[in-house]
């Protein structure tokens, strides 16, 4: 089974790309929310955009990773 390299790349760019998009705005709405935020709620929606962000990067790694595994082997 032959898997373009490139067509595959770019898909999870563009994956990861629209998530990351769609976070800001969804964070954005939150924060533009006429309600009285306090400084823990702040750090509580920093806190989790990095977690979300951490994760979503480690998972594209390790996609990439094993992605170009499975081509070499196959080659």
């Amino acid at each position: 089974m032959h898997i373009e390299k490139g067509f595959i790349g770019g898909f999870l760019v563009l994956g990861f790309v629209i998530f990351i998009a769609g976070f800001l705005t969804g964070m954005l709405a939150i924060a533009l929310m006429p309600v009285g935020t306090d400084i823990t709620t702040l750090g509580f929606m920093v806190f989790m955009f990095g977690f979300i962000t951490g994760m979503v990067t480690i998972a594209l790694v390790l996609v990439i990773v094993r992605l170009s595994e499975l081509t070499r082997k196959s080659s």
